[in-house]
C-alpha cells in the first residue's frame, strides 16, 4: 500500500514479513518453498543455498499469521492462544538463546540453522520490535477482510485503516448504508 508509511528497523522487518500476503486481494509472496527461501535470503535470515521444504513453508506461514495476530493487539484485537503457542514453538524449535556481543549488547539468537533458525530470528525480531517505541504504531487494518499491517504515523496514533482511500472509505460507506437501512 503505497500511501502508508512503512516502519524501519526490526518493526519494519516484522511489517514486511506479515505483509508477504495481501489477505484481501492477494498475492501470496510465499507461494512455494523457493519463494520462501528467496525472501529469507533477501532479508538475511538464511544463507543462499539452504534447503527449504513444504513443511518449512507451512511453518513459516503459521509463524507469519501468529505474528499478525499479535500485531492485532495494537489495534484492540484479541491475541489467541494458538498464536502464542505457535510463536513459543518457533522459539523452542530454533533454540533461541540470549547472547551478548563484544560491546555487551544483548540479543536473542537461534542455535538452529535453516528455516527453523530463520523463524527463530523472526521471533527474536518480534521480541525486539515489541521493546521498540514504534511497536504500538504497527497495527492491522480495521477492515476484517484486509488485515494489512500498517505503520500508524499519525500524530495521535489513531489511524484505523491501511489506507483511507480504500479500506477507510469502504468501511464508512458500509456504515452509512447500514444507518440508512435502519432508519428506512
Amino acid at each position: 500500500m503505497a500511501d502508508r508509511e512503512t516502519a524501519t528497523g526490526v518493526v519494519g522487518l516484522i511489517q514486511a514479513y506479515v505483509n508477504t500476503v495481501d489477505v484481501q486481494d492477494g498475492p501470496e509472496e510465499l507461494s512455494d518453498p523457493n519463494t520462501l527461501g528467496a525472501w529469507l535470503v533477501a532479508h538475511e535470515l538464511i544463507e543462499s543455498g539452504q534447503a527449504v521444504t513444504e513443511a518449512d513453508l507451512k511453518h513459516a506461514i503459521a509463524v507469519r499469521e501468529a505474528i499478525r495476530g499479535v500485531i492485532g493487539a495494537n489495534s484492540g484485537g484479541k491475541v489467541y492462544p494458538l498464536d502464542i503457542a505457535t510463536l513459543n514453538e518457533a522459539a523452542t524449535a530454533s533454540r533461541l538463546r540470549a547472547r551478548f556481543g563484544a560491546g555487551g549488547k544483548a540479543r536473542l539468537e537461534p542455535e538452529a540453522s535453516g528455516v527453523a533458525g530463520a523463524m527463530g530470528r523472526m521471533v527474536a525480531a518480534l521480541f525486539a520490535a515489541m521493546a521498540d517505541e514504534d511497536w504500538s504504531r504497527l497495527k492491522l487494518c480495521g477492515s476484517e477482510t484486509c488485515r494489512w499491517a500498517f505503520y500508524d504515523g499519525s500524530r495521535n496514533h489513531s489511524s484505523r485503516w491501511c489506507t483511507m482511500a480504500t479500506c477507510g472509505n469502504r468501511q464508512k460507506a458500509r456504515r452509512f448504508r447500514q444507518r440508512a437501512k435502519a432508519t428506512a
